[in-house]
Parts: structure tokens; sequence; C-alpha cells
């Protein structure tokens, strides 16, 4: 791996880490802020592998653009459905619970949960 790619992949996971659960086209907007040579492709492409690799976190969310997170712990993402904010969900009751799910024909290893609702501040914007 030369120089020139592990500096792409740190300028792209710091960014990544920074905006918390961006879309490829925010995180490339983010980055080309600072780092205008680097290419659209480049970003998703590193975006892609990180997932591939197990270094982020692919979230398909109902209608909505790809995400991807940072965090590896397991966890859950509330959604807001107003302004689209995605946050994370740390629940070890709701973790264990799901861990338990077999039945005679499948084993489940992992699963998707996504909270709908409204973020703190478009809750206060809608009783306003």
């Amino acid at each position: 791996m030369n120089q020139r790619n592990t500096k792409q992949k740190r300028i792209v996971y710091e960014a990544l880490c920074a905006l918390g659960h961006p879309s490829a086209t925010e995180l490339y907007e983010r980055v080309h802020e600072t780092h205008p040579t680097l290419s659209r492709g480049t970003v998703f492409r590193v975006l892609s592998a990180f997932a591939e690799e197990g270094r982020a976190v692919k979230l398909s969310f109902r209608d909505s653009d790809v995400r991807y997170d940072a965090t590896l712990s397991k966890h859950f993402h509330a959604r807001c459905r107003r302004c689209g904010a995605v946050r994370d969900v740390f629940s070890p009751a709701l973790l264990a619970t799901l861990g338990e799910v077999e039945t005679e024909w499948f084993l489940a290893d992992g699963c998707a949960v996504e909270f709908s609702g409204l973020c703190a501040e478009c809750a206060e914007n809608a009783n306003s």
C-alpha cells in the first residue's frame, strides 16, 4: 500500500468520524472543502472498502441515501423523520433480547433496528 492511499484513507476516516452518519456525498463534500484534489470516486471507493473491511458500517434506511457509521460496537439507530438526523441508540437489554432470536430453520447473527420519530430540535420547533 502506498503512502498516498494511506493518507487518503486517513482523511476519509477522520471525516467519517467527525460527521457521525454521513452519506457518501455528504462525506465527499466535507473532504472536498479541505482536500479539493481528493476525487468523489476515491471517497466512495474508500467508504465502500471500509464497510467491506469492517472499519465502518453501511446503513440502509427507508427513504434515505445509504449512510456510513464509524461506531463498530453493537447498537441501533434513531432517525428524525423531519430533518433526517441519525443518532446512535445503545440498549444492552434490547441487544440481549434480539441476540436470542432462533428458530428451527434460522439462527440470526444480527439485525437492523431503526427507531423513527422527531429529534429534540424538530420536536421543539413543531411545538412552537
